[in-house]
Order: C-alpha cells, then sequence, then structure tokens
C-alpha cells in the first residue's frame, strides 16, 4: 500500500514539474532572428514576419543577430519604424565574433531598444556613396547628409547613447570595435555569446509604446526564427548582384530565342526579366534601357536583315553590355547607403558576368548563322553537284550522294554508279540529274 502511494506522489510530482518547466519557458523566452547580407526589401519582411511569430510566442524580447554590409536606406528607415512601434523589446547584437554592421546596419543597431556587440566585431561607416563611370565617391551634399546626422543622433539620443560619436560614424566614417563603442556609451553591452547577452540584459527596463517593459530575460529559453519560403525566395532574389545578371540574362535570352525560335529561350529570357524586376530594391535607370533596347534591334537587324555578323551586331552587344553596366545600383544619398567595398565587389563580378555573356551569346550567334547558311545551301539544288551511288536508268530511281545526304534521283540516260552529276531539277523529293560534262 506504501508502495503504490509513493508511486501515486512520485507520478503527481513529475506531472507538476513538467508542467511547471513548460509555463516557465513559454513565459521567457528570446526570439533570434538573423540579419544577414545587404538590408533590402525581404529583411524588412523577414522582421514583420518575425515580430508576428514572438507575438505568438509571447516572446519576452526579439533580438537581432546583425551582420551587413549595409543597404538600402528606404528599407532601415521602415525597419526603424517597426522596432520604434514594437510592444517587445527589440535587442540588436553584432553576433558573431568576426561580424560587421556597416553602414545600413549601424543605423539599425542604434535604432534598437539596446544595443550589444561580441568580440572582435565592428560598427560604422556611414556616410552614403554613389557610383557611376568614374568608380565609387562618398557623398557631401549637405541637405542630405545634415539629414543623415540629426536622424542617427535622434536615435542615439532616444536610448541615451553618444550623440557626438553617432555624428561621426556620417561624417568621419567612423569605425569602432565592441570595447570602443561600449566606452563611447554608443552601446549598452558586450558580451561572446546570446546566453551571456540575455543573462546581461536581464532586469533591465525598456520603453515601448505599450509602456515600461523590465526585462526577465536569464535562462530564457531561446528561439531560432526561420524565414517562410517566400521571404527566403525572395532574399535571394533581392541581391542586387543577381537581380542585374538575370536581367542581362534576360535580354540575351530574348534575343536568342527570337533569332532561333523553338529552344524555348524567349519564354526563359520573359521569366528571368519577371523575377529581376520583382527582385529589384532599385528602379532601373532610363539610360540602361534605352542602351539595352537600342542593343536588343541591333542585334536583331544583325540576324534578319544584313547576312554575317559584323559591325552592327559587335555595336549590340557592346550597347547590352553598357545597358547592363547601368544596371548596376546608383545608389543615391536618398536611398542607399552601403559599404564601399561592397560595391566595388558587384562592379567586378557583373562587369566580367556582363562580358563573359558577350562573347558567349557572340558564339551562340555565330553558330546560328553558320547552321542558318549551311540550311540556305542545301535549300539550292539547280546547278549542284553530285554523285551516283546505284546506276540510274530512264524510268527508275536510285540514289545519289548530295551534300552529304542520300537523295533519290532519275536520268532520261544511263549513268554509271561512282559517277559525277550535275542537279538539273528537282521533282518534289526526287532530283533529276545528268552526267557532269566536265
Amino acid at each position: 500500500m506504501k508502495l503504490k502511494t509513493s508511486l501515486l506522489f512520485l507520478f503527481f510530482l513529475s506531472i507538476f514539474l513538467s508542467l511547471s518547466i513548460s509555463v516557465t519557458a513559454q513565459g521567457s523566452n528570446a526570439l533570434l532572428v538573423e540579419i544577414d547580407g545587404t538590408i533590402d526589401q525581404a529583411t524588412v519582411e523577414i522582421l514583420k514576419e518575425s515580430m508576428r511569430k514572438a507575438e505568438i510566442e509571447n516572446s519576452e524580447v526579439i533580438i537581432l543577430l546583425i551582420n551587413t554590409p549595409g543597404g538600402g536606406l528606404s528599407e532601415t528607415f521602415e525597419i526603424d519604424s517597426m522596432i520604434h512601434n514594437s510592444s517587445i523589446p527589440i535587442i540588436g547584437f553584432v553576433y558573431p565574433s568576426g561580424s560587421a554592421a556597416s553602414s545600413a546596419g549601424t543605423y539599425i543597431l542604434m535604432s534598437t531598444h539596446i544595443a550589444a556587440m561580441s568580440d572582435y566585431t565592428v560598427i560604422g561607416s556611414c556616410q552614403p556613396v554613389e557610383i557611376g563611370f568614374g568608380g565609387t565617391r562618398l557623398i557631401n551634399d549637405s541637405k542630405h547628409i545634415n539629414f543623415l546626422v540629426a536622424w542617427m543622433q535622434t536615435r542615439a539620443e532616444m536610448h541615451n547613447r553618444n550623440k557626438t560619436i553617432a555624428k561621426r560614424f556620417i561624417t568621419e566614417n567612423l569605425n569602432l570595435n565592441g570595447s570602443q563603442a561600449l566606452e563611447y556609451n554608443v552601446i549598452e553591452y558586450t558580451c561572446s555569446s546570446v546566453e551571456q547577452l540575455l543573462d546581461q540584459i536581464d532586469g533591465d527596463t525598456v520603453k515601448t509604446p505599450a509602456g515600461n517593459v523590465t526585462l526577465n530575460t536569464k535562462n530564457a529559453y531561446q528561439i531560432g526564427f526561420s524565414p517562410s519560403i517566400k521571404i527566403q525566395i525572395l532574399k535571394i532574389i533581392s541581391n542586387p548582384i543577381l537581380t542585374s545578371l538575370l536581367f542581362m540574362l534576360g535580354i540575351f535570352a530574348l534575343i536568342f530565342g527570337i533569332s532561333s525560335p523553338g529552344f524555348g529561350a524567349e519564354v526563359f529570357g520573359v521569366i528571368a526579366i519577371l523575377i529581376s524586376l520583382i527582385g529589384s530594391g532599385f528602379s532601373i535607370p532610363v539610360l540602361s534601357i534605352i542602351f539595352i533596347i537600342m542593343g536588343a534591334l541591333l542585334l536583331i537587324i544583325e540576324v534578319y536583315v544584313i547576312p554575317g555578323f559584323g559591325v552592327i551586331g559587335i555595336g549590340g552587344i557592346i550597347c547590352l553590355v553598357i545597358g547592363s553596366i547601368f544596371l548596376i545600383p546608383t545608389y543615391s544619398t536618398s536611398n542607399w547607403v552601403i559599404s564601399m567595398a561592397w560595391i566595388e565587389e558587384a562592379i567586378i563580378v557583373i562587369l566580367v558576368v556582363a562580358a563573359l555573356m558577350a562573347v558567349f551569346f557572340a558564339f551562340l550567334l555565330y553558330k546560328v548563322l553558320e547552321i542558318r547558311n549551311k540550311k540556305k545551301a542545301i535549300g539550292t539544288f539547280i546547278g549542284e553537284r553530285a554523285k551516283t551511288v546505284d546506276k540510274l536508268e530512264p524510268g527508275k530511281t536510285g540514289y545519289v550522294r548530295f551534300k552529304g545526304e542520300l537523295w533519290q534521283a532519275r536520268s532520261d540516260v544511263i549513268i554509271e554508279p561512282r559517277t559525277k552529276v550535275v542537279v538539273v531539277e528537282k521533282d518534289e523529293s526526287i532530283l533529276v540529274v545528268k552526267p557532269k560534262t566536265n
């Protein structure tokens, strides 16, 4: 009897403990969201989706794990607005070790309720740049610089951070590591792991639209956020390099499909162009459209109007390459801030790929024209030479070898095998031949 009572007690005790642990875990959890790569519309959607999940999970905090070279300023402002209006405290954490939050990444970090950095990480370089045929250059236009400085300092003041240093991120392209940022009061914490961060912020009070929130994050359960398939696809096609390459490839495929229908290249071209436009976080410059249309027209003229492949075709390829170069985002101050190193890499990649695609496309056109010339030669029969395979007699047909192929033939005179003949007429699929006189 005592044994049964003891077992029953242990059973109910285990249920009670499991329920207590479950309630504790559900009541204190942190949602971890990775913000990496360029800041684009996909990043905005990731944050929207993660905030909805945090509400469902009743998360104590949302931790943004930031590692980015920068991105769109309009998207950055949208992310800032979502952070500012979030009733759940959002923590910015430059993580893992060795990461960087450059440009737009620093703007986002300064927007978060609590900012932290991991070991050997860097923030800064917030002065916007623009690019052109002359290369990259820093923007010093006072109108835009003053606006960005005021925006950054307002966020610093909002979270009791160093306004002077916040200004220097933009005006001097200042860069700081974790210990320097902590010393200058740009961030609140430095730590080596998410667990350590959760322990450090435990008990902090954060001001949100719902009021002041005291954080209970010690030993909080960590929930990793995984974006939906839709957002993952959007993140891939939103990459500026990929959207530019897709647009170029789509144009080339369209032209090849028009010049040589039946392979489905034109369908692929349309799909590639549509995907690139969907993923574009920037408007396509009018000048690039003009060059691309001009290049396409020149190549079509070369294929359909002028025989061979010469100056007009080469000019068409040059126009397409120039148009593709213009597809490199010309990020002006008002809509883009990104690290200069990232832009230079993008330029190199796009130029190299554009040149390779132009060479490959020229080769394809050459092969198409070569095939067409062969077909044209085969279609010309009268006066062409052939060689008999069978003995030809009046009223009977035999075979001759013409252009490497066997054709049925007939003759008004007897012609022995392996005799050279001349085609004098074509009667549907039968060649009419006569002996070659010389």
